[in-house]
C-alpha cells in the first residue's frame, strides 16, 4: 500500500484515511481532528528525540492510534539513547493531560475535552503495550537485547507480541467490542507483525553488518568456550548488544583465543560462513 507524503519526512498510512472517512460519515469530525493532533504530537515527540541524538531519519508515519519514527539506526544505537527516543513519544502525553486539565478549568466541561482527554489516555497505553511494532514492544526488544543474543530477542518479542494479540483477539470476541477502528488495527498489526517476522533473518543481517564496523571493544568483554568445531554463522548467532566475545577454543595441547570481530571479518570480508571457528586464526588480520 502506497502512503501520502508531506514534506520530506511525513507519511500518512491509508489506514487513517479510512478511519478518517467513516468518523466523516459518522458525523465524528471534530474528535477524529482530536485524534490525529494528539497522535501527530505523539510522533513528533520521537522524531525530534531522534534528530537530538543525530539520527538518520527515513519518515514518520502516522497509522491509526499511533505511529512511527522509521531508521535504519534503531538497532544501533546505545542502549540509553534508543530507550529516550521511544519514551519521548508517551512522555508527550503527560503536558497534553496538563494543557487539557487547564482548559478544563478554564472553559469547563465540554464534550471534545472529554474526548480529549479519553483518547490522550488511550493512545499512551495503547502505545505501551508489549506488541510489536508499538513503543512497549520495542522497549521490551531493547531490554530483552541486554540479556539474550539480538536474534533471540527479537523473536521473543515477537513471539510475546503474537501471543498477546491472539489473547487481546479473543477477549474482543468474547465481549463483542469488535469495532471497525479495532479490526482496522488488529490487522493492521498482525501485518507487521507477519512482515518482521519474515525479515527476521534481513534484521539479523544488518545488524551483524553494523557489528562488523562497530568498535565493539568499548563493550565489556565475556570469554565463552566453544567447540573448535563451531561454524562462523553459528556463533554470530550469539552476538549481544552490549558484550564483546572472545571465544575460548581448546586444542592440544594449546588454547587459543578467536575474537568475535575475527568471526564477523570471516563472514563478510571473506565470505566463509561456514568456516570453523578452529580455522580462523589462518586468516586472521
Amino acid at each position: 500500500m502506497k502512503v501520502l507524503k508531506f514534506k520530506d519526512h511525513i507519511h500518512i498510512h491509508p489506514l487513517f484515511f479510512l478511519l478518517a472517512l467513516s468518523a466523516f460519515f459518522t458525523g465524528a469530525i471534530y474528535e477524529f481532528i482530536v485524534l490525529f493532533a494528539i497522535v501527530f504530537i505523539h510522533e513528533l515527540g520521537h522524531f525530534l528525540a531522534a534528530k537530538f541524538h543525530g539520527w538518520r531519519i527515513e519518515r514518520m508515519e502516522i497509522w491509526l492510534f499511533g505511529g512511527a519514527v522509521v531508521s535504519e539506526e534503531h538497532n544501533t544505537r546505545p542502549f540509553i539513547e534508543q530507550v529516550k527516543v521511544i519514551l519521548a513519544g508517551p512522555l508527550q502525553h503527560i503536558w497534553i493531560f496538563f494543557l487539557l486539565l487547564t482548559l478544563q478549568a478554564e472553559l469547563g466541561e465540554h464534550p471534545l475535552l472529554t474526548t480529549a482527554f479519553f483518547y490522550n489516555q488511550l493512545i499512551l497505553f495503547f502505545n505501551l503495550l508489549p506488541i510489536w511494532p508499538l513503543d512497549g514492544g520495542k522497549l521490551i526488544f531493547y531490554l530483552t537485547n541486554q540479556w539474550l543474543p539480538f536474534r533471540r530477542s527479537l523473536l521473543l518479542t515477537l513471539f510475546l507480541s503474537f501471543t498477546l494479540m491472539a489473547g487481546a483477539g479473543i477477549w474482543l470476541f468474547i465481549e463483542g467490542r469488535w469495532t471497525l477502528a479495532a479490526i482496522l488495527l488488529t490487522a493492521f498489526l498482525l501485518i507487521e507483525n507477519v512482515l518482521e517476522w519474515k525479515r527476521r533473518s534481513y534484521t539479523q543481517m544488518r545488524y551483524l553488518l553494523y557489528c562488523a564496523y562497530q568498535n565493539r571493544f568499548q563493550l565489556k568483554t565475556k570469554y565463552v568456550k566453544v567447540d573448535p568445531e563451531t561454524c562462523v554463522k553459528d556463533l554470530l548467532k550469539n552476538i549481544r548488544a552490549n558484550r564483546h566475545h572472545m571465544y575460548v577454543l581448546k586444542q592440544s595441547p594449546h588454547f587459543y583465543i578467536v575474537d568475535e570481530q575475527e568471526c564477523l571479518h570471516a563472514f563478510f570480508e571473506k565470505k566463509q560462513a561456514h568456516m570453523k571457528i578452529k580455522d580462523i586464526p589462518k586468516i586472521a588480520l
